[in-house]
Order: structure tokens, then sequence, then C-alpha cells
């Protein structure tokens, strides 16, 4: 009977033993997984984050290379001063430079310049473009490029217009994720001739995608060393070790009251069946209170998961300054987070100017006077039908003029020899201004959507123009839209008339 007693022990050890090394090992394996779903989450958000700042280049250099066809070499102060603004506002990019295809001709150069080997490469690059923008690897300066576009942007281009970009700027992120030792990340063309933050190497778990910019296609690579200590921390294994033990800790009671329960039939059938459904109960209200422990445990573990990850590295270290260092820095982020919202809303609810009341025709005279000179140049012809009466509306001039001033720019954009004309009216106690052209039109397809941000028919619009103008509309209480079923391509305003009386 003894050496029966010391089998069983045995082999609840050794089930013990199985068990406990089956749940390390689905530990190990979805605490990898949680790692590496997090290196993928933080990944994409870095590339996307830098997949944006790419593009921004795009527009630096379309508006540098506007102010240099406007100014030539003759106003270098004029791009001068927007490279200052730029290289100020945007550390990456280290220099703006213009270099022209013949070397002996004058520069324009932002600190520190470049060299005469990287002039030539901005000026092979500049003359192979052929409209897009051209990259290559910036000579004797590691972890930079060259990003370059030919000024005019045609085949009489005289002038390479080149940024020199701070590759590992680009990819900088201040979030904790990427400090920690067991991650690194790098950047890279795909020809491999520029490098980036820090030499990339292959490690248990990986990341690699290209940015999504057309003109530097730039792929980021990420990594991350996982350890036995990442997948296996000691507080979860602990835990582990302490609920297998205690469910076989549970589970050798209910082996002793089974083996009572047998005991006991052979005195009583119905002392037996009462033994089994008592341990049946036992068994359900362990089951429900394990049950609803998961349930209330689910989101403050999932809370303390998403703020530990940071700090679990440098805890399992023993680093224990850094790691308040890294607390701090998680509250820190969230009134970043707050700071970040509050300014959003100022900025969509920004502090106005009181508005007064402005006369709508001195606003279409001004724009006539304004863009008579490209009306001109392009053979159109600007018709105003004012009411006769002066008509006042409670706004800013300046914006008043800035939406009309769009509306004909627009115009005159749509067709070289356009028929404008603007006229004013009053209908049901409203100002109606129109804005009539006989150009093009507008396609069917955006119409609905020709006021929203980035919707264009332009080649090279920016799609914020009609934007910014219902935005100004709505703020002076007024409306705008397109009109439909009418011969020309027609925007009418409506305003509220302005109850100051102003002397004429």
């Amino acid at each position: 009977m003894a050496a029966s007693f010391v089998k069983k022990i045995w082999l609840y050890v050794f089930l013990w033993l199985f068990s406990i090394i089956l749940a390390l090992s689905a530990l190990a394996f979805f605490e990898r997984q949680s790692l590496v779903r997090e290196l993928t989450v933080k990944s994409e958000i870095l590339q996307r984050l830098a997949s944006q700042r790419a593009d921004q280049h795009d527009a630096h250099l379309t508006s540098l290379s506007a102010v240099f066809v406007t100014g030539g070499i003759e106003r270098e102060d004029l791009l001068l001063d927007v490279a200052r603004t730029i290289t100020r506002f945007y550390p990456r990019i280290t220099s703006v430079n213009v270099i022209p295809f013949n070397l002996s001709e004058p520069t324009i150069e932002t600190q520190p310049g470049v060299s005469i080997k990287a002039k030539e490469q901005i000026i092979d690059l500049a003359r192979h473009s052929t409209g897009a923008l051209q990259m290559g690897p910036m000579p004797n300066l590691p972890h930079h490029y060259l990003l370059v576009k030919r000024t005019p942007n045609s085949s009489a281009a005289q002038h390479g217009l080149a940024l020199v970009v701070d590759a590992r700027k680009l990819i900088a992120t201040d979030d904790p994720f990427w400090q920690t030792q067991s991650a690194s990340l790098s950047l890279a063309a795909p020809d491999n001739q520029i490098a980036s933050a820090e030499q990339f190497s292959i490690k248990e778990a990986g990341f690699s995608k290209p940015l999504s910019s057309a003109s530097q296609p730039l792929i980021l690579n990420t990594s991350l060393m996982i350890d036995m200590a990442d997948i296996l921390p000691l507080g979860k294994v602990f835990a582990a070790i302490a609920a297998i033990t205690a469910v076989f800790g549970v589970a050798a009671l209910g082996l002793r009251q089974r083996t009572r329960t047998k005991d006991a039939e052979t005195r009583a059938q119905l002392s037996a069946q009462e033994t089994r459904l008592a341990h049946a109960s036992r068994v359900n209200a362990m089951g429900e209170m394990a049950s609803g422990m998961a349930h209330e445990l689910a989101q403050p573990l999932t809370a303390i998961l998403s703020q530990a990850q940071a700090g679990r590295h440098l805890s399992r270290r023993g680093d224990l300054e850094r790691l308040n260092r890294v607390l701090d820095e998680t509250v820190s982020q969230a009134q970043r987070a707050a700071n970040i919202l509050d300014r959003l809303r100022r900025w969509s609810k920004p502090n106005r100017r009181p508005s007064k009341a402005c006369s709508v025709h001195d606003a279409v005279r001004n724009v006539q006077n304004l863009l008579a000179t490209e009306v001109k140049a392009k053979g159109a012809l600007m018709v105003l039908s004012l009411h006769d009466e002066p008509l006042f509306i409670n706004a800013d001039p300046v914006e008043l003029e800035q939406v009309v001033f769009n509306l004909v720019r627009n115009a005159l954009d749509a067709s070289d020899a356009a028929r404008i004309e603007i006229s004013t009216y009053i209908e049901d106690h409203r100002i109606v201004l129109d804005v009539a052209d006989n150009g093009p039109g507008i396609r069917d397809d955006i119409k609905a959507h020709i006021f929203e941000p980035f919707v264009t028919s332009k080649r090279d619009g920016t799609g914020l123009g009609l934007a910014l103008c219902q935005r100004l509309v709505d703020e002076m209480d007024g409306n705008i839209m397109l009109l439909d079923n009418v011969e020309q391509t027609t925007f009418r305003l409506c305003f509220l008339r302005s109850n100051v009386e102003v002397k004429p």
C-alpha cells in the first residue's frame, strides 16, 4: 500500500511539472506575440510619421521653386528668407541650395552649404530629371541624402534646387519604446546607398516597409531583440506556477473527496449521491468565481500592460532611476496629448478679430484691380454687374476679398480666355454675390466633394482653396454653394445684410 501511495505522489509531481512546462510555453508564446504586435504597431506609426515628413519635402521644394522662378538669382534674399524658415521649423533639412548648371554662375546656399562634389551630384540629378523629384546620396556626409528638383520644372531649366535631408532626424521619435537597447531601427534607400539612425541587424522580430512617398522610396527597417526575460517575466512565471499549484491542490482535494465518496458508497448509496452533488456544486462555484475574477481583472490588466511596456525592460535590470523617468514620461505624454487636443481646438476656433460692416462692392472692385494684369494677360474679360445700392455685411474686409479672389482666380486658371461675371443683388433680405464663368466647368465626379480639403480638378492644385473659402464664409455667418443646372459655372455666396448704418 505504501508503494502505491509513493507511485501516486510521483505521478502527481510529474503531472504538475508537465503542466508548468505547458503553461510556461503558452505564456512565452503569447508574450512573444504581444511583443511582435507591439513592434508592428509602433513601426506602422513611425512609418506613417516618416512618410508625412517626407511628403512635406515635396511641398517645400515646390514653394522654393516658385519663389526662385519669381525672383531669380537677383532676389536671393526672398528664397533665403523662406529657406531659413524651413530649416528652422524642420531641423531634418540641414540646408537649402540653388546650384546653376554652369558652376561659374552664382549659387544660393544656406549654411553649412555643400561641397563641389555635392554640387556636381545636384547638377547631375537635376539634368536627368524629367519633372519628378530626384533623390541621391549626399557625398561625404553620412546619414544624409539629396532631394533635387530642376527649376523651372521644364526642359529649359538651368538650375538645380536641392534639399539636404538628415535621414536620422526623418525617423526621430520620442516614443520610449525605441529608446530601449533591444529595439533598433534604420532607414535605407532601395539601392542601400543611404544609411540612417543606426546599423540595422536581423534580430528575432523584424519589420520592413517602404515609406509612402513617391519621391523618396526609402525603406524603414525595425527589429526587436527578444530574450528569455522578455517572454518569461518573473512576475508572470511565479503567478503561473502559483495558479497551477492551486489548481493541483484543488484537484488533489477533489480526488481525496472522490475517494471518500467511493468509500461512502459502500455504506450508503444516498450518502454517496449527496457527496457527489456537493462536489459538483463546489466545482461550479469555483468556475463561476474564476470567470468573475477573469472578467474583473481583464480591464485593469490591459491598462497596466499598455503603461508598463516601456518600463518593463528597465525594471528587470533594476534601473529604478530610469524607470521613474519612464513613468514620469508616461504622465508627461498623457498631458502632452491633452495639450495637443487643446491646441487643435483653439486652431479650429481661432480668436477672430471683431467683424465690422464692410462693403461688398469695394471688395469686388479691389479684386478686379488686383487681378487686372492677369486678366489682360490671359485674354479674359471680367464683367461687374453690381446692385444699384451699396451693400454691406458684417465681415473682415480682407477675408471677404480673399474669398472673391480665390473664386475669380479659379475661373482664370480654368480657361485662358474666360468671361467672368460678378453680380450682386438682394434676395429675401439677404445679399447674394454670384461669380460665374464660361469655362469648361467642374467634373461631375467631384462636384459633391468640391468644398472638401484636398479635392481638386487642377493638375497641380492643392485642393485647399475652396475649403478655405467655405470656412471663411461660414465664419461670416454666410454660405457658399455651387449652382446646378445652369449654363455657366456659378458659385453663389449669401450673406446677412449688415444692420450697421454706413455712410456713403
